[in-house]
C-alpha cells in the first residue's frame, strides 16, 4: 500500500526491498489457513498462523 511513505497501487509482489529505517505497508489476503512465515533476511522472523 505504502513503500517509504509514497502510496502503490495494483503492485503485486511476493517479496520487498526495504532500505534502512524505512517502513513498509502492506495489504494482504489471508486466504490460506494454517502456520505462515514472516521474515527479514537480516533483522527477524516471526511465525503467524491464520485460523
Amino acid at each position: 500500500m505504502r513503500v517509504a511513505g509514497q502510496a502503490t497501487s495494483g503492485v503485486m509482489k511476493e517479496v520487498v526491498m526495504a532500505g534502512e529505517y524505512q517502513e513498509m505497508e502492506i495489504d494482504f489476503a489471508a486466504d490460506n489457513p494454517g502456520l505462515t512465515l514472516f521474515h527479514c533476511h537480516q533483522q527477524f522472523m516471526a511465525l503467524f498462523k491464520y485460523v
